[in-house]
Parts: C-alpha cells; structure tokens; sequence
C-alpha cells in the first residue's frame, strides 16, 4: 500500500482544464463530453468511471444550473459554466450549485480563471500542512479509518463556508426585495 504522501502527491498532481484549451467555437455534445472527458481525466478514481454524461448535462440544463442552450451547440460560456457546476456538485448540494451558477450575470470563464489561480496556491499550502498534521499506517485499518474521519471533517469544514456564503447571500437577496 502506498503512504499517505505518495497519495498526497498524486491527488494534488491532477491537471485542469483551462480556458485556452476550451474552443471559442460552439461544440455539439459529443465534443463537450470529449473534450471535458479528456480534460478531467486526472479526476477520475477508476478508468472506467464516467465523469460527465450526455444525461448529466441535460439535467443540468433541466434543472436550470446551465444558461438556456441555444440550438444543438454549447458555446464557450456553456462549456466554463459547466466545468463549474461541475466542480461544486461534487461537495455542494444541487440547490446551492444552482444559486451560484443558475444565472446570466456571471463570467464563468473569469471565474475559473481565479479559481485556477486559487487551486494552485491549495496545490502548494494544504499538502505540507496535512502531512504535518496527519499521519496513519494506512495497513492498519483502525488507523486508516481515524485518517479517512479526519479527512472526511476537513472536507465537512471546507463545505460548511460555501453554504452560509451561498444563504447569507439569499439572506441579502430578501432584504433587497
């Protein structure tokens, strides 16, 4: 089994999608679906694991996280806002996904830019600071479980800030109205 730093490593070693690798021209959904398959590759836990489906994005579409579609094609906005819902629905609830990326006042390109920039400081602070902090045998499983809980409430501390950003923001919202 390997150490907890090798696994460190490689978690915090995947690459991003950027913008400059997404086209300026609309994509039909079977080049989204290749294009965000190939670039969210490092994310997947299995080979075989689809990461984003024809379904997935059509729900989203559905349930109003996406900007109306127009025609067949995704633009480039599309295919940045996607890759932000994305991202947060795999810790926020879709309620919360779809406050922050439900709507037509936002650029998604923008704003994953700062993210980006934001997840490369992360890539460079939190695994020195966890390795300092935690430490297991990770072939005894009592160990490996006080490790996963430690992580599992790290990520819980992590998820709890997005949520009172997102209701002090509908907070705000009802006092404007």
């Amino acid at each position: 089994m390997r150490s907890f730093e090798e696994i460190m490593k490689d978690t915090f070693a995947d690459r991003d999608l950027t913008p400059e690798q997404v086209p300026e021209l609309d994509l039909y959904m079977d080049q989204v679906l290749t294009l965000l398959g190939d670039g969210l590759a490092d994310t997947k836990r299995h080979q075989d694991d689809k990461l984003i489906t024809k379904t997935m994005i059509n729900n989203y579409s559905k349930e109003k996280l996406l900007s109306p579609i127009g025609g067949k094609k995704y633009s480039h906005q599309h295919i940045m806002q996607i890759l932000c819902v994305y991202q947060l629905k795999q810790t926020l609830a879709l309620a919360d996904v779809k406050h922050l990326t439900g709507r037509t006042d936002v650029d998604f390109e923008s704003c994953w830019r700062a993210y980006l920039d934001i997840k490369q400081r992360v890539r460079e602070t939190i695994p020195p600071q966890l390795l300092q902090g935690l430490d297991a045998d990770l072939r005894d499983p009592s160990e490996r479980l006080s490790l996963c809980l430690a992580l599992s409430t790290i990520s819980d501390y992590m998820r709890r800030p997005c949520e009172a950003i997102i209701d002090e923001a509908e907070q705000e919202k009802g006092t404007e109205a």
